[in-house]
């Protein structure tokens, strides 16, 4: 011991003293975790772009009915078959505290970014490197999961228990794996069942010719969390499982179709391609990127030459594959949403495909420049779809204010045109209308609201009066929007409302 003191004194023979400094720790630290590190800065800005775009988008028709499910003080609107109690779970910690329509929005924005990280991060030890952030930017990137990060609507959430899911379903020696992979399936299945279970197919085929019992018990025990809520519900409410998947299949038009016409049409919107709302031209640009997907997704699955590291990409090509498929074939109408899911997973071998073509000179130039002119146009579609939804959303929120100066007060209830979105702005009951107001018979809904004291309203965008019960109503203008007119009407019984504030 003293001969080593004493070389180290005389400098002789000795190693230099670590740099044990914090900023050397810190940096070998983000060295050792860059790519979570990566992938954590794309979902700040996923979460930053929400929060600076579309936080000010009012509630759409669904997302009202969602919401309000879990707002205290403003009564749940009818919650139809097909739907699920995920989306209602899921804002339930935000509106429990307050129905604003802002708080919501942030809430969602949030949350949707930890969802991103979250359902990506597992997949930095199976694929090392930069494709899971490039793969996690590219479905951020998208205007559809933009749009719906801080919407209350179902397909975004499927789409990161989907990525999660698949990623601990691979790592089986993983501590923790099983119970997450149990999770993943059972946030997904009380959000969309029928989702899930398409997703989950691959994974229990493939479970099934591998012997990868456990991890098929766990897919099986998170389905049915998600489908044993909707069964009960039906047993409850709905005349039995049957009756409800019955009602849900109609009401979803589902049967065999070939839809893929519909959801080319729909890569730029609207948001529902249904109830009188055509898709219009399909969109050169959009079909693009759309047509280059199983492209490159091919080629990074032929780069990737290890089968351990390849294995993974297949199964969640292939989940993402069984859920479109299940869209395409399945459903007789479209949404830009629907396939989410499918472009969370199919990013990942689609990143790799990306890397792959990097890898030569001319390659990165052509990757470079498909990039910018993806990310261009999504951005583009993003800024014009919020316009467009929120100018068309807007008028909900001015009914609203109106109602509230013609002297509205609660218990209340609204019938007919954006029933429910306004219906929710004002806390009252509520049943939206399409298109069939009723006849010259009084609908069962406002005779009940009528016989329990309600204040009652209709509303209604016609210039017509919209039924015949409603001739011997009172028709005051509610709002004047840039292309249309609202009406109230209020039972004869009822006192003159004051003059309304036109908009």
């Amino acid at each position: 011991m003293n001969q080593l003191t004493e070389t180290a004194a005389r400098g002789g023979g000795s190693s230099p003293a670590p740099d044990l400094s914090p900023r050397k720790g810190i940096r070998a630290w983000a060295a050792s975790r860059r790519w979570y590190l990566a992938l954590a800065a794309v979902a700040v800005c996923y979460s930053a772009v929400q929060l600076m775009v579309t936080i000010r988008v009012g509630l759409g028709w669904d997302e009202s009915i969602y919401v309000s499910q879990v707002t205290p003080g403003i009564p749940p609107a009818w919650f139809s078959a097909p739907r699920a109690r995920g989306v209602p779970l899921l804002v339930a910690p935000v509106t429990v505290f307050t129905s604003s329509v802002i708080a919501i929005r942030v809430y969602l924005s949030l949350l949707s970014g930890l969802g991103l990280f979250l359902a990506y991060a597992p997949w930095v030890r199976l694929r090392p490197g930069a494709a899971v952030p490039a793969a996690a930017a590219l479905f951020a990137g998208l205007w559809t999961t933009l749009f719906y990060g801080s919407e209350a609507m179902p397909n975004i959430w499927v789409a990161f228990c989907a990525v999660g899911g698949v990623a601990l379903f691979c790592q089986t020696k993983r501590k923790g794996a099983l119970a997450g992979l149990a999770i993943a399936f059972a946030i997904a299945s009380l959000v969309r069942p029928t989702d899930a279970s398409w997703l989950a197919l691959p994974l229990v085929v493939y479970g099934l010719a591998t012997r990868r019992f456990r991890q098929i018990g766990a897919v099986v025990a998170g389905l049915a969390v998600g489908w044993g809520e909707w069964l009960v519900e039906a047993a409850l409410s709905y005349g039995g499982p049957l009756t409800r998947l019955s009602a849900a299949g109609a009401k979803n038009e589902a049967g065999l179709h070939f839809s893929l016409g519909e959801h080319l049409r729909a890569l730029d919107g609207p948001v529902l391609c249904r109830f009188g709302h055509p898709c219009g031209d399909i969109p050169l640009g959009h079909v693009a990127w759309f047509a280059a997907i199983p492209v490159l997704a091919a080629v990074g699955l032929w780069a990737v030459r290890k089968p351990a590291r390849r294995r993974p990409l297949l199964i969640a090509t292939a989940s993402g594959t069984a859920l479109a498929l299940s869209y395409i074939v399945t459903i007789g109408y479209a949404a830009p949403r629907f396939l989410l899911p499918a472009y969370a997973l199919l990013a990942l071998p689609v990143a790799c495909g990306l890397a792959s073509v990097a890898r030569v000179r001319i390659g990165r130039v052509l990757v470079a420049a498909a990039m910018l002119a993806f990310f261009v146009l999504q951005g583009s579609t993003l800024l014009q779809r919020v316009d467009i939804e929120g100018a068309a959303r807007q008028p909900d929120s001015l009914a609203a204010e109106a109602l509230r100066g013609l002297g509205i007060s609660r218990p209340c209830f609204l019938y007919g045109h954006a029933a429910i979105q306004v219906g929710y702005l004002s806390g009252c009951g509520m049943v939206g209308i399409t298109t069939n107001y009723g006849g010259y018979h009084l609908p069962s809904p406002i005779d009940a609201a009528l016989v329990r004291g309600d204040w009652v309203g209709v509303l209604s965008n016609r210039k017509d009066t919209p039924a015949g019960f409603l001739a011997s109503w009172r028709r005051v203008p509610l709002i004047t929007t840039a292309t249309e007119q609202w009406y109230l009407y209020r039972p004869p019984s009822a006192l003159a409302p004051e003059s309304p504030r036109h908009r």
